[in-house]
C-alpha cells in the first residue's frame, strides 16, 4: 500500500511535468494528448495489460537483440509504448470476477477474490508508474477505456462492466480500503496519460479514433471529451469511414507509405489483426503476450515483427 501511493505520486508529478520536446503543452500550459516518438530507435508496442502483473517484468527481461529490454531501456536505445487498459483481468479472471461479485454484495466484508485481483491490478501499475517515472522519455502509457477508477459517465469515461460489475466493483473496493485520497489521486493520474503516440510511420491509441481529430484537438484533450471518448471506447462498427487514413494524413502526412495505426481494445483470438483499408493492426489477444516490434528504418513486416513473450 505504501509502495503504489509513493509511485502514484511521483508518477503524477512526472506526467505534468513532461517535456515539450516530446508532448506538446495544451493551451492551458499542461502536457498535452500527443506523445512524440523518438524517431531514431526501436518502438516497442504492448497491448493492454489487464492486471497482468508478469507482463511488464518479463518484458524488461526480454533480449530483442544483444541487451535486455531494460538494458536498452536505461541507455536510451529503446522507447515502450504500452496502449492502456493496466486494470481488471479478462478471460483468465472471469470466474474471479463472479466470486468476487458474491462478496461486492456483502459490501467485501470478507473478499480473498477482490484481495486477489486488485493485488495484481496494483501490482501491474506499480511497475507502470516505476518505469514512467524512471524512463519520462522512453516509457510510456496511453489512456484506456479501463482507466477509469471512479466508474464516471463523463469525461470521456463510461461506467464499465463486463463479466459482472467490475467498474462499480473496483472502485467501491479502492474507496473502502485505500480511502478517498488514494481513490482522487488515481484519477488524477488516469487523467493526466496522454491519448496518442506517434513515431516515424506509425500511430498508437488504446482503440481505432471514432473520426477524424485535429492535432489541436488531440493536445487540447483535457477539455475535449469527445476526443477521448473516441480514441478508447470505439470498436470498427463505431467508426467513421475513413477515419484512419484521414488522421494518419493529419499526424504524419500522406507521403509516408506503407504507415500504420496500432491499437488494442478489442479482444482477440488472433495474434493480430489486419485491417489493410485502414492501415490498422489490432494487437491484443487476452491469451498471449504479443509485442509489436517496430524499427524506425528496416520495413516492419507482420508475421516476423508481431511476437510472443516467451515464457520465462
Amino acid at each position: 500500500m505504501k509502495l503504489i501511493k509513493e509511485r502514484l505520486q511521483k508518477v503524477i508529478e512526472t506526467l505534468e511535468n513532461e517535456l515539450n520536446e516530446w508532448r506538446p503543452a495544451d493551451d492551458t500550459g499542461k502536457p498535452g494528448g500527443i506523445i512524440l516518438l523518438r524517431q531514431d530507435i526501436p518502438t516497442l508496442i504492448v497491448p493492454d495489460l489487464h492486471g497482468r502483473s508478469d507482463y511488464l517484468p518479463d518484458l524488461m527481461g526480454f533480449k530483442p537483440a544483444d541487451k535486455t529490454v531494460f538494458e536498452l531501456l536505461k541507455n536510451g536505445r529503446i522507447q515502450i509504448v504500452c496502449v492502456g487498459d493496466g486494470m481488471h483481468s479478462e478471460r483468465r479472471g472471469k470466474e474471479r470476477w463472479q466470486a468476487a461479485f458474491a462478496e461486492y454484495k456483502n459490501k467485501f466484508v470478507d473478499c480473498p477474490a477482490m484481495t486477489a485481483e486488485m493485488t495484481e491490478n496494483f501490482q501491474t501499475m506499480a511497475m507502470v508508474m516505476k518505469l514512467k517515472a524512471a524512463f519520462p522519455r522512453y516509457f510510456h502509457f496511453l489512456k484506456g477505456n479501463h482507466e477509469n477508477i471512479l466508474d464516471e459517465a463523463g469525461n470521456g469515461n463510461h461506467p464499465f462492466a463486463k463479466f459482472v460489475a467490475e467498474g462499480p466493483m473496483t472502485t467501491f473496493y479502492v474507496k473502502k480500503f485505500f480511502g478517498d485520497t488514494f481513490l482522487n489521486q488515481y484519477d488524477q493520474f488516469e487523467k493526466d496519460l496522454p491519448l496518442i503516440a506517434r513515431g516515424t510511420f506509425f500511430v498508437v491509441s488504446h482503440a481505432r479514433p471514432r473520426k477524424r481529430y485535429t492535432i489541436d484537438q488531440l493536445i487540447n484533450y483535457r477539455s475535449q471529451p469527445d476526443v477521448i471518448e473516441g480514441l478508447t471506447w470505439t470498436r470498427h462498427q463505431n467508426a467513421e469511414p475513413g477515419s484512419i487514413p484521414s488522421m494518419l494524413d493529419e499526424l504524419l502526412g500522406n507521403s509516408i507509405n506503407p504507415r500504420y495505426w496500432f491499437c488494442g481494445h478489442t479482444s482477440l483470438e488472433t495474434r493480430f489483426k489486419h485491417w489493410p483499408e485502414d492501415a490498422l493492426i489490432e494487437i491484443h489477444n487476452p491469451d498471449l503476450r504479443t509485442v509489436a516490434m517496430v524499427d524506425p528504418v528496416t520495413p516492419f513486416e507482420m508475421e516476423k515483427d508481431i511476437i510472443d513473450l516467451p515464457k520465462p
